[in-house]
């Protein structure tokens, strides 16, 4: 069999590449400036020369840069596709996250999908004295979080698993069973457990282009318990915007 001239196992060839390449973007993404070659191999669970080839290669287009000591982190070319992608979607979804802040009087954050947690791109602050306030530019985790919680249910049962793998098995079930919930209602919760006096409330969907993007709403739980159904009532609102995908 052949696929525009050339034979169909180099086209696979080439497809696994892409995927090698992908998980070790991923992997770097997750911990930038702390891994070396060493626990790129390990991690990927490739050989050790097949691993140096592909940071090479990572590093010859721009994607990845090595240290003078060796460790990894994203390169400047990825960066910069990263930064016009993430401008792209703040500005799509700046009018959305002005409605929902608008309605609840609360912080509002805007968070992408990237490397296995959430990556925070915009955010509007409360007018309130006492808020929540993230980094932007922060990352944070998938299991303990409203945007993150919100993400997963939309991942497949093969991905979750991967996910919760680190987690002990109580732990994991329970999440399982808030992800159920989060897709029959298109709303998931963080109460209390990311950071112990902070609740949130949380959508996911994927937008034009593939991202998965978030929207949520933290605030100080007290605060939130008060206006927990103003709150859910935005965010089911927003999830009427035309900017989600199908």
């Amino acid at each position: 069999m052949v696929d525009g001239g050339r034979p169909s196992n180099a086209r696979d060839d080439g497809i696994q590449v892409l995927r090698r390449a992908a998980a070790a973007l991923d992997e770097i993404a997750t911990a930038p400036g702390r891994l070396r070659l060493v626990d790129l191999h390990s991690r990927l669970g490739l050989a050790k020369s097949t691993a140096r080839r592909l940071l090479v290669g990572l590093v010859e287009v721009g994607f990845a840069a090595v240290d003078d000591d060796g460790r990894i982190i994203l390169g400047d070319r990825l960066l910069g596709l990263a930064s016009a992608d993430a401008a792209h979607i703040t500005l799509s979804f700046r009018p959305t996250l002005e409605r929902v802040a608008e309605a609840t009087g609360e912080t509002v954050d805007l968070s992408v999908y990237r490397g296995g947690q959430m990556l925070f791109i915009d955010q509007i602050e409360s007018p309130h004295r006492l808020r929540a306030v993230s980094a932007i530019g922060g990352r944070f985790t998938l299991y303990d979080t409203a945007n993150g919680k919100a993400t997963l249910a939309l991942f497949d049962a093969a991905d979750v698993d991967s996910t919760l793998a680190s987690l002990d098995k109580a732990h994991a079930a329970r999440v399982r069973d808030e992800i159920r919930q989060v897709r029959a209602r298109r709303v998931a919760f963080d109460l209390d457990e990311h950071t112990d006096g902070i609740s949130a409330a949380g959508i996911a969907g994927r937008a034009t282009g593939g991202n998965v993007v978030a929207i949520s709403v933290p605030a100080p739980t007290e605060r939130f318990n008060a206006h927990r159904d103003r709150i859910i009532a935005a965010l089911q609102s927003a999830l009427d915007s035309p900017l989600w995908g199908s």
